[in-house]
């Protein structure tokens, strides 16, 4: 590597780590850019939360595969040229999305943005971990990166907050574009034309292996997204998705397994850790996909402002910060991983516990915060060690693979993690709504002195059938409310048991297969 040239002679060497960290960030908020303000995006493209979700799916299942390729992208090109490249399209892509409201176009743009936003900011890790002078220079790196992927959503909402208030989504999108001008002025003030890797072809890519599991992600993504709103299996498209879906995923391993130079080599999963961290990891994020639930409560059941959430959210963003540090910390004295990822979904399953004690109708921010904090902290220590863990003991060569298997279990638990708490929510909902409607009958005393209260507030404003059309609609919504909260317990209650369960297996795991064994 030639990483000491990259730079210009002028370059004060104090400036190089701070612009290099912040140019990581742009790229990152990519991610987070349709979903900063889910409302304020459904309401401009005229669509519902599914198909939010899915543009998130359609971006992440592109930058996945993109992984597979990054190495060989960033070898052709000099720094300087990469990042003038990369950075121009993404201006240009954010460009386009801001004049544009139509849906189909910004599935175009999304997985352009899966593809450029990745090889936009993927340069900066290795430059920063060329810059840090440290035998922890790779943990260091991880830290910074996977603090901005936990945070950037909160973040990116914060940043862009006047331009969702006061403009429009244009403007938004356009300030997010400037980001992408800060890391292309970057580009050309900070490098000059020297090489960071030994240059490689471009002409050996295996472009049919990437588009291959690309469809398999983008069909499988697509079932599980829009399967309740189709009703899974009865519908012709969920059909062809799965089709696809083992289609495109049987020809790819086929294609990897007699090609000479494969993008994924299946001897990862050979490792013990691959296939221990991609499970840690499954379970990590359908826990934390339950955290989307508590902010849906604040907004449809609390009713608080996007803005006022916003700000709670700031909670969570402290714990994972602090989680971040203590993780280092870990990572950098060689603590063992098991006991931080027992002290980690431990602390996961004391914090959905707590949650089920935060849903009923009049909560405080006292009573939130907390377990906001503790769920930030408990991310914050688990997700740099699984990666390591995950890593750990690959050959070289196999590196980018492993990581890309964590991403791919992301991928896929964030999509299973949607659907399951969409399920799991209408059918609570409905359990819930009718067992408390059962019980609204004339002959229910407390039913019917709070009905005559309500009913009889309304009769002094209004006439008789408006009244009771009032009444009834109050009493709805108020069934509806408590529905919502009820089933958050339930699926609070089941998530605890599964971080326990998770906790007390990584505890034991080691002594009982000793002790198996020793009996054998």
């Amino acid at each position: 590597m030639q990483h000491n040239t990259v730079y210009h002679k002028w370059v004060p060497q104090w400036l190089k780590l701070p612009l290099l960290v912040l140019a990581l960030f742009p790229h990152l908020m990519l991610l987070s850019l349709l979903h900063s303000n889910s409302a304020f995006t459904s309401s401009f493209m005229d669509v519902d939360s599914d198909d939010i979700q899915y543009l998130m799916i359609l971006m992440y299942g592109t930058f996945v595969v993109t992984l597979l390729v990054l190495q060989r992208f960033m070898a052709y090109f000099s720094v300087k040229y990469y990042i003038l490249l990369m950075s121009s399209v993404s201006v240009i892509i954010l460009y386009v999305l801001s004049v544009t409201s139509n849906y189909q176009v910004i599935l175009v743009i999304r997985f352009l943005e899966g593809i450029f936003g990745l090889f936009e900011g993927a340069i900066f890790l290795p430059l920063i971990i060329a810059e840090l002078k440290t035998r922890h220079a790779k943990v260091i790196a991880y830290l910074f990166m996977y603090t901005i992927m936990l945070t950037g959503g909160t973040i990116t909402t914060s940043l862009l907050k006047s331009s969702i208030e006061n403009y429009d989504f244009q403007h938004m999108i356009l300030m997010m574009a400037y980001f992408h001008i800060f890391v292309l002025i970057i580009g050309i003030t900070l490098f000059n034309t020297n090489r960071f890797f030994p240059k490689m072809p471009l002409y050996q890519l295996d472009i049919t292996s990437w588009f291959l599991l690309w469809a398999c992600l983008q069909s499988g993504g697509y079932a599980i997204i829009y399967g309740k709103r189709l009703m899974w299996l009865e519908s012709d498209t969920i059909i062809i998705c799965v089709f696809l879906f083992l289609l495109s995923g049987g020809l790819f391993m086929l294609k990897q397994r007699n090609s000479k130079r494969p993008i994924f080599h299946f001897e990862v999963f050979s490792s013990k850790n691959v296939i221990a961290g991609m499970i840690l990891f499954f379970i990590f994020y359908l826990i934390r996909s339950g955290l989307n639930n508590v902010y849906s409560i604040m907004a449809t059941v609390w009713k608080w402002p996007w803005d006022y959430i916003v700000n709670i959210q700031y909670w969570n963003v402290a714990g994972t910060l602090l989680g971040v540090v203590l993780s280092g910390i870990c990572l950098m004295r060689g603590v063992s991983s098991r006991i931080v990822f027992f002290t980690a979904f431990l602390l996961l399953a004391v914090d959905c516990a707590w949650f089920t004690y935060t849903f009923y109708p009049d909560t405080t921010l006292s009573t939130i915060c907390p377990p906001l904090f503790l769920q930030g902290i408990a991310q914050g220590l688990l997700f740099t060690p699984l990666v390591f863990f995950l890593i750990s003991g690959m050959p070289e060569g196999y590196v980018a693979n492993a990581t890309a298997l964590g991403t791919t279990t992301r991928f896929w638990t964030t999509a299973i993690g949607y659907a399951l708490m969409q399920n799991l929510m209408l059918f609570l909902t409905l359990k819930h709504s009718d067992t408390l409607s059962f019980n609204m009958t004339d002959t229910n005393p407390v039913f019917y002195s709070q009905w005559s209260q309500v009913f009889g507030s309304n009769l002094s404003k209004l006439p008789v059938n408006d009244s009771l059309s009032m009444t009834a609609g109050a009493f709805k919504a108020k069934i509806t409310a408590q529905s919502i909260l009820l089933s958050n317990m339930e699926i609070f209650t089941g998530l605890f048991w599964l971080a326990l369960i998770t906790a007390f297996a990584l505890l034991l795991y080691h002594p009982v297969k000793i002790a198996v064994r020793n009996i054998m």
